[in-house]
This record gives structure tokens, C-alpha cells and sequence, in this order.
């Protein structure tokens, strides 16, 4: 059914509630898959320490629903944040959890209406 969208934990902690997977999700669509466009924003204001902050703060979310590609570009983005290395690979860090966020958006919607 999915393809990058693991809901084994979600399901595991929800017992198998769907209205309560349903609400995760919905979480999900209106937080997360908003708020990382944030990220251009800051790394247009060269505000390296903020852009770690809130890869730190999607982190949780993105793994509850096991999208782990999406997961470890966020992981790299805050680790770069705090060290300062790789930092040449930012935006493009930025860029790609950008289109894996979209692409885990459309995924969430599909299993939303299937619930």
C-alpha cells in the first residue's frame, strides 16, 4: 500500500485504532508537511541555528509514520546545523526533505481516504 510510509509503530502505539492513526496523520498533513517549507525561509536568512531547531523538531513525527529516507535527510540537516560540516550540502539537504515531505503528503492523504 504505501511506499515510503511505514505505519508499523503508529499502529503498534494506536493499538490499532484507526480514527486514532487517523488523527496522526491528519497531524501530519496540517504540522509537518506545512512547516518544512520553512526551511527555504531560514536558509535564506542564513539562520543556520534555526534551521537545526526545526529538523530537530520534525524529526519525531516523521519517524512515528517510518518514513526513514525523509527521516535521515532531517537527521543530517540538524547534525550539519550543529557542527557546521557538510554545510555545502544544505540546501540541497533542504531541497530534497522538501520533495520527500510532498511526496509523504500525497502518500498520507491516500491513506487517510483508505482508512
Amino acid at each position: 500500500m504505501s511506499k515510503i510510509i511505514k505505519l508499523t509503530y503508529l499502529e503498534d502505539i494506536s493499538g490499532g485504532d484507526t480514527s486514532f492513526i487517523k488523527e496522526m496523520l491528519a497531524l501530519y498533513i496540517s504540522t509537518t508537511a506545512t512547516e518544512v517549507s520553512k526551511l527555504n525561509e531560514l536558509f535564506e536568512k542564513k539562520d543556520v541555528i534555526a534551521i537545526g531547531q526545526l529538523a530537530h523538531k520534525l524529526k519525531a513525527p516523521i519517524q512515528m509514520l517510518g518514513i526513514t529516507e525523509l527521516y535521515n535527510t532531517m537527521k543530517g540537516i540538524e547534525d550539519c546545523c550543529k557542527t557546521g560540516m557538510n554545510i555545502e550540502n544544505l540546501y540541497e539537504n533542504i531541497q530534497k526533505s522538501i520533495q520527500l515531505t510532498e511526496e509523504s503528503a500525497v502518500e498520507v492523504k491516500k491513506i487517510i481516504a483508505s482508512l
